[in-house]
């Protein structure tokens, strides 16, 4: 009797993660528990990988943002940026969504905040998760449904992207206009 080959071999793994690093750190949404860091290069990447969340320097600057930028463009091209008043001078920060349930940016070497989201959401019916959309939509969401308590679209850069709104909102209050980024 000829026995087959055993494709499980403890190596495989490891062999996968060396030769295909952008398997091991890309997150199609970031949970409470989950963070972002600058130092590991994690990303965040749309399910159609058309968009792509992570930390950036532009150019050769020192200062570190959060943006999202066509992942499939080979020269980088950044549609929004989170943090673009307020970047961070080193590479130790990180994303994550806090104990009052706002995404934030920490910068590790002052151990302080550099941005947030500042919502004041009250009792949550479900855990949250961070996810960036297929139009490039950032959004701070219920993990069992798609109730967004907060969005990138809101707070726009310099792009306009489609399903983008710009002007005043009545509703929210909210007026969205395109601001040029540093």
């Amino acid at each position: 009797m000829r026995s087959s080959p055993n494709y499980h071999h403890p190596y495989t793994f490891v062999f996968v993660v060396i030769l295909f690093p952008a398997l091991a750190v890309s997150y199609k949404t970031l949970s409470a528990t989950e963070s972002l860091t600058i130092s590991s290069n994690e990303t965040i990447v749309s399910h159609n990988e058309t968009f792509e969340l992570g930390f950036f320097t532009p150019g050769s600057s020192s200062r570190w943002y959060l943006g999202i930028w066509y992942k499939k463009i080979p020269t980088r091209t950044y549609v929004w940026v989170a943090n673009r008043d307020n970047p961070l001078s080193h590479p130790n920060g990180s994303l994550k969504i806090s104990s009052d349930n706002n995404l934030v940016i920490y910068d590790h070497s002052s151990n302080t905040p550099v941005w947030s989201t500042n919502l004041t959401v009250g009792t949550l019916r479900s855990p949250l998760v961070a996810e960036l959309l297929d139009n490039g939509n950032f959004v701070l969401r219920h993990s069992n449904n798609n109730e967004y308590l907060w969005q990138s679209f809101d707070f726009p850069t310099d792009t306009l992207l489609p399903d983008m709104k710009l002007g005043w909102d009545k509703k929210t209050g909210l007026d969205r206009v395109l601001r040029s980024l540093p």
